[in-house]
């Protein structure tokens, strides 16, 4: 839907004017989809969902089994089809399952019927959305508005990869992975700090106040309006761009190497702001690397960090609650300090290993 104008339609990612905060977060959740979910919070007729209906037209296309599933090589974990036997493969292109605000748990989850099993003591499982969405998109527009528990178990399948069932000691667990978004407007409710704290990556979207910008939205959706096929055409280079970029970088993720001075950066800069639990801490270094892989670099840098940070950190708490979540020029400048006292390490050049990790000297 192009909120900019109201024209229920789909629209190209790189069309859409300004919002560069938001596109760079849901750049590097398609680049780290383990990462987590992307939270875009703003007024009505902000862009929000123009932008997230876009989002699957810059999504690599995935090599995935011919099952309810959608079952791919990504997946830790194979439905119970493609555990028991090879299956014919084909490409899947990305596209956004929805998440419906009267959705209940047996919709999303799926079910075992009990009807089946009873009569003819056969386990069939009945699938729910997050089995529609593995490898895909799952979007929530007005998160605030749903029930709390099912956005608990929405955030749980989003962190594990996988859904599980379980009923009378029977149990099915099949794949769930996919780049969870999340839209809502504050002034219909906030979320639980519990719920918000989940997501990995906040982008607020403000409305556009500058005339040039205005007047570039309202030129490109008339143009849109008046030739859908003409004007993504002249977009398609652009997003096609961005969604090579986002496969190379999914292929180069893993090489990309954390210096223990960036590390200890984070954990200072998180530290200095007296936010609660380490989840910032862990998902700022996901992040940073994924832009390092977005970005062609071989290693995370500050640049990187104060680019993502204020993606990461703005809605967390502080303080078990009794603080405001940081202001963005807070965060940068906690980054700056932070790097003023532990850049300069004598291990400073020294990159982070799995190995040194887990106690194993290399």
């Amino acid at each position: 839907m192009v909120e900019q104008g109201g024209i229920m339609s789909c629209y190209p990612f790189s069309a859409v004017v300004g919002q560069d905060n938001a596109k760079i977060a849901l750049i590097l959740s398609a680049v780290d989809p383990g990462m987590g979910g992307v939270l875009l919070t703003g007024q009505k007729g902000t862009g929000k969902s123009t932008l997230v209906r876009a989002f699957p037209g810059i999504l690599p296309s995935l090599e995935v089994n011919r099952c309810p599933y959608n079952c791919s090589a990504e997946n830790s974990v194979l439905c119970p089809e493609c555990s028991s036997g090879e299956k014919e493969k084909h490409l899947l292109y990305p596209q956004l399952v929805n998440v419906p605000l009267g959705c209940d748990e047996a919709s999303l989850l799926g079910a075992i019927r009990m009807d089946a099993l009873l009569r003819d003591g056969k386990v069939e499982f009945e699938p729910g959305l997050l089995a529609k969405a593995n490898n895909q998109v799952l979007y929530i527009d007005e998160v605030n508005l749903l029930p709390d528990h099912v956005a608990d178990s929405i955030l749980d399948s989003a962190a594990s990869g996988v859904n599980s069932i379980e009923k009378d000691n029977v149990s099915i667990t099949h794949p769930a992975r996919f780049i969870l978004i999340g839209t809502m407007n504050p002034e219909e409710g906030r979320l639980r700090p519990q719920i918000l704290d989940r997501f990995a990556l906040s982008v607020p979207i403000e409305t556009v106040t500058g005339s040039e910008q205005r007047i570039e939205i309202i030129s490109r959706v008339l143009a849109f309006s008046e030739n859908p096929a003409a004007f993504s055409d002249a977009f398609s280079s652009t997003d096609i761009t961005i969604k090579q970029r986002i496969e190379v970088a999914r292929s180069r993720l893993s090489q990309v190497q954390i210096p223990v001075s960036m590390l200890a950066t984070v954990a200072g800069a998180m530290a200095e702001l007296e936010l609660d639990g380490q989840r910032a801490d862990i998902v700022t270094l996901k992040a940073a690397k994924a832009l390092a892989a977005y970005q062609g670099e071989d290693a995370v840098n500050l640049e990187g960090l104060q680019v993502v940070a204020p993606l990461s950190v703005g809605h967390r708490t502080r303080q078990g609650g009794y603080r405001n979540a940081p202001e963005e020029q807070e965060i940068k400048q906690a980054l700056k300090d932070a790097y003023s006292r532990f850049g300069g390490r004598k291990d400073s050049g020294r990159m982070w290993s799995f190995s040194e990790a887990i106690g194993i000297e290399e």
